[in-house]
């Protein structure tokens, strides 16, 4: 491997390592392990079986974390995979991991959103408790919904969920809205708890 070859390496490895690192600070997780996974999102189904190549991931991955408003310090890490069919990220609160099946050819907006969507999973497992999320409900509307997911799979009919997606409205430039528990706030960042507004 040539010097300039190493060194672009090193560099991209470097770069990544600094995008994550805002989410590397440790913290104590307020939950018991949990996965979600934002399932049945629209996903670009590619031709071939082979992976993707680590450094258009990387590539697409910047790309995304430069729409992104949120830096807060939660202590989760983002790890690329390859696409997966109708799953576009997920995150284990066990292991403080946000995994995001990244299509480098998916539009940047939408790879932000999945992103944010992960650390209001994140920031509620940190953050939340039995009474903050009834409150969160009761201001959606949504009063007798259950919060998290009955089975494994799609969490956008639960409160978990529309938190997520509003915390991802409030902190991504991006349109994108995919809960199914309520329509998008007037006001994504007026519809969280006060802490959750705040991009640091």
């Amino acid at each position: 491997m040539s010097r300039a070859v190493a060194a672009r390496a090193v560099g991209a490895a470097l770069g990544l390592i600094l995008l994550v690192g805002v989410w590397a600070a440790a913290g104590r997780a307020a939950l018991p392990a949990r996965a979600f996974s934002g399932e049945t999102a629209p996903v670009r189904t590619t031709a071939s079986t082979r992976a993707p190549d680590p450094a258009a991931q990387r590539a697409a991955l910047r790309r995304a974390m430069a729409l992104l408003g949120y830096r807060g310090r939660l202590g989760y890490r983002i790890v690329l995979a390859p696409p997966r069919p109708a799953v576009r990220a997920e995150t284990n609160t066990g292991t403080r991991t946000i995994t995001v099946f990244l299509d480098p050819m998916d539009a940047p907006h939408k790879v932000a959103h999945d992103i944010a969507h992960e650390l209001g999973h994140a920031w509620d497992a940190r953050h939340l408790d039995d009474a903050g999320r009834r409150a969160y409900l009761e201001r959606r509307g949504a009063d007798h919904a259950a919060w998290w997911p009955r089975t494994l799979g799609a969490d956008y009919a639960t409160g978990a969920g529309d938190f997520a997606e509003v915390f991802a409205r409030c902190h991504a430039a991006s349109p994108e809205f995919r809960s199914r528990l309520a329509p998008p706030p007037a006001d994504a960042c007026a519809a969280l708890p006060p802490g959750a507004r705040d991009a640091w």
